[in-house]
């Protein structure tokens, strides 16, 4: 039996959906994002056709891209040309953290300019393959709404009214991450160490290898989260954790890459707003909380320049 559950969703999407079928699901969710801080999303609405163009895409630009093209569009400091810190190509070597390539997107911030601040640059689209921001971007959207409607049910699990998650997420500060990570050589490390990850929620979206993803188990245990086909696997982040003041604990995972064929895997990191609050959503009897008034964007700007991008 699989660690991690497999969840329905179809109630959320099903306009003819009972309010007790809702409440059903939503509570599913709810435990296991309270037992585990993981679990597969079936029936999620989102296109296999786009599903497995985003894939291929992916694919195509780690096989396909020069080593110059992937020079131009690579994470530049803030305040240079192009620069925000963020966004763009990047080769991780090691250090602990394994090896891999990895292209960073995020949500366009219409009012920046030149010389960009820690991120609020432009996005550093690959040129190949030709259609690769075309397909991305239609692919975001439909993450979007995805990721909008399991807040609503995450509001409904907590019994918390849907407005105020709603009035986080409005333009959420989401980030498309697309990774590579090459055949293992002889005697060296592929993958990403243990972490958490940043933001509300994350939706992967992996090819059919097995064997690379592995989830921290409250008894200590590495527990395999394999693909399963015409599901996403999704998990809670760090700031959904404060913003439910630790009901929901954000899960430690990492990926051990052990083929002798490249594993494409593209996460989507549902994040808060630019100025969402970090504050917690639940009215709980608490005189003083760590990050009361603190908002995302200074959480993002202290991520971003104390540690690596994994």
């Amino acid at each position: 039996m699989a660690y991690v559950p497999i969840i329905d969703f179809s109630p959320f999407l099903d306009p003819s959906s009972t309010d007790e079928n809702k409440k059903k699901t939503a509570l599913e969710i709810d435990k296991a994002c309270r037992e585990i801080g993981f679990f597969y999303l079936s029936n999620h609405g989102v296109d296999e056709e786009l599903r497995a163009a985003m894939l291929s895409r992916a694919k195509s630009f780690f096989e396909n891209a020069t080593e110059e093209e992937k020079k131009s569009i690579s994470i530049k400091p803030a305040g240079t040309e192009n620069g925000d810190d963020a966004r763009g190509f990047q080769k991780v070597d090691g250090r602990g953290k394994g090896a891999h390539e990895v292209v960073d997107f995020f949500r366009p911030v219409e009012t920046s300019t030149p010389p960009y601040e820690t991120g609020l640059g432009q996005n550093l689209w690959p040129s190949t393959p030709n259609d690769f921001r075309e397909v991305s971007e239609k692919y975001i959207d439909a993450l979007f709404a995805l990721a909008t409607k399991v807040v609503q049910a995450l509001a409904l699990g907590l019994s918390v009214d849907e407005s105020i998650f709603m009035s986080r997420i409005g333009k959420a500060f989401w980030n498309l991450r697309v990774l590579g990570y090459y055949p293992k050589p002889e005697g060296s490390v592929v993958g990403i160490g243990d972490h958490t990850d940043f933001g509300i929620l994350t939706f992967l979206l992996t090819d059919p290898q097995k064997d690379s993803l592995l989830v921290l188990s409250k008894d200590g245990n590495w527990e395999p989260a394999d693909p399963i086909p015409n599901c996403f696997l999704c998990n809670i982040g760090d700031m959904l954790s404060k913003w439910t003041d630790g009901i929901y604990k954000s899960t430690r995972h990492r990926v051990l890459h052990n083929s002798d064929t490249m594993r494409i895997s593209v996460p989507f990191f549902f994040d808060p707003d630019w100025d969402a609050v970090i504050s917690p959503v639940l009215p709980l009897d608490v005189e003083h909380r760590e990050d009361e008034g603190i908002l995302y964007r200074e959480k993002f700007v202290k991520a971003i320049k104390y540690s690596v991008v994994t």
